[in-house]
């Protein structure tokens, strides 16, 4: 067991939640799935909550309810906090919450490839921030998994394959929203893999930069563009679609993927 003496409660919390989010992640199932990104989103919104009152400030508001995650990245970011992470982390947020709030499943590729971006999160933000080894309170045989899932980003064209077989899956399930935004995260992360995976530009400009630099129709930016204003409302809004709408917007996401594959 480890030793959370002297942590404060919201710090374990923190901890446990991820804990509990890794063992979700490796049971393997569908439900599985689904409840390590809830846990695992849970746990990096208390540390970065644990590192704001660490700097003198306050979680709560004037109304008694704590700030959210954005209010936390905005808090540490005026205190020189710096997260090269920071638009992985907001997606995952974003995702989480689509998970929660519509009751969608995420496939297997996007679960492991948040759970990759949230371990590597964490590990740097305990020692860099918080003062403490992520080892010291997470069994050794999740670190060894962990450690040895292999970066998607790194081999993003294999993946790709079996990121649209997943998309299609789903789709076929009838679970539409779900499909296209697994197939929008499986091009977006083509998209980052042609520029050294930059995590801090929008896909849409980096996308821009592709289309100029590589004289390719303007009009895979404009159907990059579509679906991206659609997967925003998937992800804000009670937003649903049809049949017709998700199988549309896949194929605008397949055709994307084709041309910058080539």
């Amino acid at each position: 067991m480890p030793d959370f003496k002297g942590l404060s409660p919201i710090f374990r919390h923190a901890l446990e939640s991820f804990e509990h989010g890794i063992f979700h992640y490796l049971d393997g199932t569908i439900l599985g799935q689904k409840f390590s990104l809830l846990h695992i989103d849970h746990a990096i919104e208390l540390l970065l909550k644990e590192k704001v009152v660490r700097l003198g400030h306050s979680i709560y508001k004037k109304d008694g309810k704590t700030i959210s995650i954005y209010e936390a990245f905005g808090i540490l970011e005026n205190n020189k906090v710096i997260f090269a992470e920071k638009p992985r982390l907001e997606e995952l947020h974003d995702f989480r919450n689509v998970v929660q709030h519509k009751g969608l499943t995420p496939d297997r590729h996007t679960t492991e490839f948040y759970i990759t971006e949230a371990y590597k999160f964490v590990k740097r933000f305990l020692s860099d921030e918080l003062a403490v080894k992520l080892e010291n309170y997470l069994p050794s045989k999740y670190v060894k998994v962990l450690e040895g899932i292999e970066d998607q980003e790194s081999g993003i064209r294999k993946m790709l394959d079996e990121w649209f077989a997943d998309a299609e899956k789903i789709f076929q399930s009838e679970s539409y929203e779900m499909a296209v935004l697994t197939a929008f995260i499986g091009v977006e992360t083509l998209i980052r893999n042609k520029f050294n995976n930059d995590r801090s530009t929008p896909a849409p400009r980096l996308l821009k930069q592709f289309v100029v630099e590589n004289k390719i129709s303007e009009d895979v930016l404009q159907n990059f563009m579509t679906v991206n204003d659609l997967r925003n409302r998937l992800v804000h809004t009670a937003h649903r679609i049809t049949r017709e709408e998700a199988e549309e917007t896949l194929e605008l996401l397949s055709g994307i993927r084709k041309i910058l594959s080539e």
